[in-house]
């Protein structure tokens, strides 16, 4: 790597600018390790384990491989945007929601990114715990209710520092944290099929379904594709720093929807066998006490690695939508992660947290690939994006055809399913929610954009200023 390529810009690794060729220093492989790394974690794994509770290892993996990667295939198309014009995820968001509303969905991303990140971290902070029961320690760091948040804490410590200095030292990261996650992965898909018998995991039944076996399929579907549909405001953060788009394109798709599903899958075969959902439980049970002892180890870089990306995640991209405050003030947001670190409470509801995320996130996917792809054509000013006083100003700098496409979708996903009181509609076993919703504010936002809220950025064959980022020229 040139020694050019080898740097990114100050102010488009701690900053708003888009990137410009020179800043581009992530290959296809670099993409995927990154995003591996942010979800091959205890997201996917634990995704994976509440589907186990429910369903049996066929009817999961069916669960799995369709739940999580179709939604990916829905929403990767989005990736081009932003490695096209070199943005991040909400300076693009902002020809869809409008200025105003691209913010207020940025505050939703991050309380999104604050509980993946408490997720990431307790979890690490259980697996040192029962490390620590190795030794005669005293009883306030091997203790569950006062080890585990001191330990989730001082872990989220190092992920600050590691994060404030930048991406460059984050890919430098990932070539440990991401390797130790995945040889965790290997080594217990390989000890559960041997040791066990793929046919006799296919016939060990969930230990907590549903009464109706219909119900329990469904909802560990609705999970997978809240995993899926999750990824959404994740695309900008790195792709924009991916040197072509067709790279960011198939990193993004062979990460978050092909990859990734072996630790979904591994999360429900092993909570089968085991009898539990809990990862950090697995190790011994699984691999005996001195090769479970190397799990936890490396389950701990793992989560540490997930939780630095997503801390960066969420720190650059509210740098983009707020550019004059400081990096460290930035920074200083993911500071409310600690909150969630307190106790076990947070991480316990991680299945009600995921379908709450499916229900929005299927419906900002289906508004975002309308008016990229479908209402704007692609056309997209990369001027208006950054002026705030631009053509994205639509209604008070809120996009109506988002908001009909909010309303709409909202009907369709809480109709079908209600994510907070965990009760469904009988449809709901037949279709699940968070698909029919995508495709809701889909449609939705193109007929509303077309035809009811008209701007004239949303006219066809309108002439958009496009700036290059390499030149600086516009064109037409």
């Amino acid at each position: 790597m040139s020694k050019e390529n080898a740097s990114i810009s100050k102010d488009v690794a701690f900053g708003f600018l888009p990137a410009s060729k020179n800043d581009r220093v992530f290959g296809m492989w670099d993409l995927i390790l990154i995003q591996v790394g942010i979800g091959i974690s205890c997201i996917a794994i634990l995704t994976g384990a509440y589907t186990g509770l429910m369903v049996d290892a066929r009817d999961g993996m069916g669960a799995i491989l369709f739940g999580e990667a179709f939604p990916i295939l829905l929403i990767v198309p989005i990736t081009i945007y932003f490695a096209r014009y070199g943005i991040d995820t909400f300076i693009g968001f902002r020809s869809s929601f409008g200025y105003l509303g691209a913010k207020i969905f940025y505050f939703v991303f991050a309380i999104l990114t604050l509980g993946y990140t408490a997720v990431a971290l307790f979890m690490a902070g259980e697996a040192i715990v029962k490390i620590l029961g190795f030794a005669s320690l005293p009883a306030f760091f091997t203790s569950s209710t006062t080890g585990v948040p001191f330990f989730a804490i001082l872990l989220f410590i190092i992920a600050f520092i590691v994060t404030f200095k930048g991406p460059l030292a984050i890919r430098k990261f990932n070539w440990i944290g991401v390797p130790a996650i995945a040889v965790v992965l290997v080594g217990l898909l390989i000890m559960i099929v041997v040791g066990q018998g793929f046919d006799n995991i296919l016939a060990l039944t969930p230990p907590e379904p549903y009464e109706e076996y219909s119900r329990s399929l469904m909802t560990a579907l609705e999970l997978n594709v809240g995993l899926g549909f999750s990824w959404l405001p994740y695309l900008g953060q790195y792709a924009r720093l991916v040197k072509t788009e067709k790279a960011a394109y198939k990193a993004t798709f062979f990460s978050y929807g092909i990859l990734l599903n072996i630790a979904v899958v591994l999360g429900a075969l092993t909570t089968l066998v085991v009898g539990t959902q809990n990862p950090t439980e697995w190790m011994m049970a699984i691999a005996g006490p001195w090769l479970g002892l190397i799990g936890l180890i490396l389950l701990t870089l793992g989560n540490l690695t997930a939780a630095i990306f997503l801390m960066y995640s969420q720190v650059i991209s509210l740098k983009t939508i707020f550019p004059k405050k400081s990096w460290l003030f930035a920074m200083l947001t993911t500071v409310p992660t600690i909150f969630f670190l307190l106790s076990s409470t947070f991480y316990n509801a991680f299945n009600s947290f995921m379908t709450v995320i499916a229900y929005i996130m299927s419906i900002a996917g289906g508004i975002v690939i309308s008016d990229f792809f479908f209402v704007k054509k692609q056309k997209i000013s990369l001027y208006d994006l950054y002026n705030t006083k631009g053509r994205y100003q639509y209604w008070h700098g809120i996009n109506p055809s988002a908001i009909t496409s909010l309303v709409i979708g909202t009907i369709v996903y809480w109709g079908l399913y209600n994510p907070l009181l965990d009760t469904a509609s009988g449809l709901f076993q037949y279709i699940s929610a968070g698909i029919p919703a995508y495709f809701a504010s889909l449609i939705t936002y193109y007929i509303s954009a077309k035809y009811l809220f008209a701007y004239s950025v949303d006219r066809e064959g309108e002439k958009i200023r496009v700036e290059s980022v390499e030149e600086g020229i516009d064109t037409v």
